[in-house]
């Protein structure tokens, strides 16, 4: 299951940006459907959260590749006979798109959840993300190939089948319902002030979600501004960007295997903390870098750092939620990481800086900092559970 969604991501990635480029014609599009599908999120994620928590998570998952597996098909075929196809369509598919994704990995989680033992949730999701680092990446080359020697519209029909294996995965999948669901819609909007009650009184998920749209969104900042830093402050061209921006996926996928292991010290108390000052650190440091050696290693360890951090901190935000509010808890990632990328994205329009490696500097230093006060000022009790009244 987990190879067919990062294989259905790399490729939706690919096809969605690189056809907006062909067909738009404009570098800034690119960057606007991939804001929309952030400020989707933002929007959409507390509402498909609820749903998460009351319905049957394998009908879900199915469902939502369904979803995006015809989303994806129907703005293929619209640009294959259409070429001047609207910037509209593009951002209405990524809505839907990012809408079902945002169902899916709540849908993931719980199935995760309803499967795994408390102890060992850290080192499940290592390895489940992991294979998806490596779908990811392979969906990806092979679906720029295809648009290559192909066509945008392959492309996208290769990404729908993704999802379509995806569904034909999870159809072996044992089902779960975390709830029995509260009746009409006064029930729903139960449940959804249920699900902000959650962050309001838990602050070791307060603490987690704030450290998350702290340190990981510097993935979504260097995919902004790592080729202006490499062309622009090192005159250096596009032959160094790909090594440099190929060492990322390496180190998450080196932070996956060894969390994987199953290792008692990396998941243990506060580790969260001490790689998200990592990130930090190795970010700094990237700053500095000239020669292409340096800058791919500390790429890489940035990459490390950074799935260190995440995988632990999904980990630990299972381990403290209960069967029947998993997606209300892990939603809130996801809408803080989203706000905090938007912001870090937007940060060189906003604010000129003399160049471009002064944006890394400053974020990494925000980072340490931010980081080291949410360390200070954590919960002592690691076992604090989240409960919500029925």
């Amino acid at each position: 299951m987990e190879l067919c969604a990062g294989a259905a991501r790399g490729s939706y990635l690919v096809c969605i940006g690189w056809t907006t480029l062909v067909v738009i014609g404009n570098v800034a599009a690119v960057g606007q459907v991939f804001i929309v599908a952030m400020i989707t999120t933002i929007l959409a994620g507390p509402i498909t959260a609820v749903i998460v928590d009351r319905y049957n998570r394998k009908h879900l998952t199915i469902v939502a590749h369904l979803c995006i597996a015809t989303a994806l098909l129907c703005l293929g075929l619209a640009v294959a006979f259409d070429s001047g196809l609207s910037l509209i369509w593009f951002f209405l598919t990524v809505v839907v798109v990012t809408i079902f994704r945002n169902l899916y990995h709540g849908s993931h989680d719980g199935l995760i959840h309803a499967n795994a033992s408390t102890g060992q949730m850290v080192h499940v999701i290592a390895r489940f993300r992991g294979i998806h680092l490596l779908a990811t990446a392979v969906g990806t080359v092979l679906t720029g190939i295809i648009i290559e020697y192909q066509s945008p519209t392959a492309g996208f029909i290769f990404a729908a089948l993704g999802s379509a294996l995806l569904v034909i995965a999870v159809a072996f999948v044992r089902g779960v319902t975390s709830k029995q669901n509260a009746t009409g819609y006064s029930g729903f909007l139960t449940d959804f002030s249920g699900g902000l009650a959650l962050f309001n009184n838990n602050r070791m998920l307060r603490n987690l979600t704030i450290l998350a749209g702290v340190a990981l969104p510097i993935g979504q900042l260097s995919n902004a501004i790592l080729s202006s830093f490499i062309r622009d402050d090192l005159k250096r061209g596009s032959d160094v960007f790909g090594i440099v921006d190929a060492a990322w996926p390496v180190g998450g996928m080196v932070a996956a295997a060894v969390l994987s292991l199953g290792l008692k010290k990396l998941s243990a108390s506060n580790m969260e903390y001490f790689f998200a000052l990592l990130v930090g650190v190795s970010t700094i440091v990237f700053s500095f870098c000239i020669s292409v050696i340096s800058l791919a290693m500390m790429h890489a360890a940035m990459g490390f750092s950074v799935w260190m951090c995440r995988i632990i901190i999904d980990g630990r935000v299972l381990q403290i939620c209960t069967g029947e509010t998993v997606g209300r808890t892990k939603v809130y990632i996801e809408v803080m990481f989203s706000l905090a990328a938007m912001i870090m994205c937007f940060s060189p329009t906003l604010v000129k800086l003399s160049s471009t490696s002064s944006y890394f500097l400053f974020w990494g230093i925000v980072v340490v900092v931010s980081t080291s006060i949410l360390w200070l000022r954590q919960p002592g009790d690691d076992s604090e559970r989240l409960v919500v009244d029925s």
